[in-house]
């Protein structure tokens, strides 16, 4: 009698690279998507420390800086990295700060959101006390999902003004 033979037919082996195919066709957008965010997350981070100088500002002056220099901040374009290209204080007289996203070529792996804005508006609570930021990015056109929750509002004209 013959030993049987062992081994994968050619049928096994072309749908397990069918089922691969399947599951890497699902998987990289999320992959992206996951990467992106991640790089807003590091803008959000970086901000945390530009919150913190205005939120000083405020609490030693009673009122909220109106640019970078009067909040004890370096230049906007002196506050950059990888993925980030300016973070502005200012705008309006009430602690907007403008974080601005690298263009596309400066910044690769940014996808929909090279070259956006996001902004962080701080609200003072009635008591006085403590110091609470909103968060927004400008012109969502189907990024929402790239962002955090917390910043899945939209900078209309209601969040660019004075609380």
């Amino acid at each position: 009698m013959r030993k049987k033979e062992r081994g994968f037919s050619l049928i096994e082996l072309m749908i397990v690279v069918a089922i691969m195919g399947i599951l890497v066709a699902i998987a990289m957008p999320q992959y992206q998507n996951y990467q992106i965010r991640s790089k807003v997350t590091e803008a959000l981070v970086m901000g945390a420390s530009v919150k913190v100088a205005v939120a000083s500002y405020y609490s030693s002056k009673g009122e909220w800086p109106v640019s970078n220099a009067e909040a004890g901040l370096p230049e906007a374009v002196d506050l950059s990295s990888t993925y980030i290209r300016k973070i502005v204080v200012g705008g309006t007289d009430c602690g907007h700060i403008k974080i601005k996203m690298r263009p596309s070529g400066a910044g690769a792996g940014l996808g929909q959101m090279t070259g956006r804005w996001l902004w962080l508006r701080p609200t003072v609570s009635t008591s006085g006390g403590s110091i609470e930021w909103s968060c927004a990015v400008e012109s969502f056109d189907n990024t929402e999902h790239l962002v955090p929750k917390e910043c899945r509002n939209r900078p209309g004209n209601a969040f660019k003004s004075c609380p």
